[in-house]
């Protein structure tokens, strides 16, 4: 299933305030460095495609952090990163003072939060736009390859669709890029299309 042009900017409106909320909230995190986070695509693709998407820009090695949501429409949210990304994502919420050994103890728990952030933002977004309550839970780390993490964090098939989210992570020194997942149902799919179809009727009736 494809969205409208309208359903996108919709959309894209809605998780670019979403991740501007998690920017704030990690730049605190990291010791007041500004942190600009920016989606710039999204766009529904199948995992295969979503899967080549990721390899070419991470690789095949990736980090992945999910948690599952449910209210008006259900399903799973993923974060994804690259190993060497996700290793400077880590430096950057820890400082660079922490020694290296400590950094591979510390790298789940400061990814996980990393996730929590951004994920629970952009979906307290979507709930804020449409007026709901969008419950979640406790969000979990997965390694290894591509393919594997991106089912492991979405528990879909290889021919579903996944709304991806192209995510640019940008410091006064660092430029990361990274991706965002929601695995909706077919039934989720068309609920959230009548909400923004809903949403926008409002704003044209405001």
């Amino acid at each position: 299933m494809n969205l409208t042009e309208t359903q996108t900017d919709l959309l894209k409106e809605t998780f670019n305030i979403g991740v501007g909320l998690a920017a704030s909230s990690l730049s605190e995190l990291s010791g007041g460095e500004e942190i600009l986070l920016s989606v710039p695509t999204v766009e529904f693709k199948t995992l295969l495609d979503l899967e080549a998407s990721v390899r070419e820009s991470s690789g095949d090695e990736v980090c992945g952090v999910s948690e599952t949501f449910s209210g008006p429409f259900d399903g799973s949210a993923m974060m994804l990163y690259s190993k060497k990304e996700s290793l400077e994502l880590v430096k950057i919420m820890l400082g660079e003072t922490i020694p290296v050994e400590q950094l591979s103890e510390m790298e789940g728990e400061a990814l996980c939060e990393v996730g929590n952030i951004v994920l629970n933002a952009v979906i307290s977004a979507l709930a804020d736009m449409f007026g709901t309550e969008i419950g979640t839970e406790v969000p979990v780390l997965h390694t290894g390859n591509c393919m594997e993490v991106l089912q492991k964090s979405l528990g879909v098939a290889e021919e579903h669709q996944v709304l991806h989210l192209r995510m640019d992570f940008s410091l006064a020194s660092h430029h990361l890029e990274g991706d965002i997942g929601f695995f909706l149902d077919v039934v989720s799919v068309e609920k959230l299309a009548q909400a923004l179809d809903d949403y926008f009727r409002k704003i044209l009736e405001s």
